[in-house]
């Protein structure tokens, strides 16, 4: 409950400081850095998800030696869950990239 109480009571500071300040805040720059942001959770998702399907049995395990097991970033040491997020890592390059070039052919 107390868990509870103070993720309300920081909603309820991030969304005055956002009414606060928002009209300051450029939105350009807010959606990119927030692309960032969620491009980073997916490669994190991504290798969490595998790792979770590994461990229920569904997806066999292939250890890889020299990775580090860093849970916090979703980073297993298995081949699986490094290529799921070497994959989804790529398909975020493309569509950066492609994002990139289209705003530069239009201008």
């Amino acid at each position: 409950m107390a868990a509870r109480l103070r993720r309300a009571a920081l909603l309820a500071v991030l969304a005055w400081i956002m009414l606060r300040y928002g009209t300051r805040l450029p939105i350009t720059q807010f959606f990119s850095w927030s692309a960032i942001l969620i491009a980073i959770l997916a490669i994190v998702l991504a290798g969490k998800g595998v790792a979770g399907l590994q461990e229920a049995g569904i997806l066999g395990v292939v250890p890889l030696t020299g990775v580090p097991r860093i849970q916090m970033l979703g980073l297993f040491p298995t081949t699986e869950t490094v290529l799921a997020q070497l994959v989804v890592l790529a398909i975020l390059v493309g569509g950066f990239w492609l994002n990139r070039r289209s705003a530069v052919l239009e201008t």
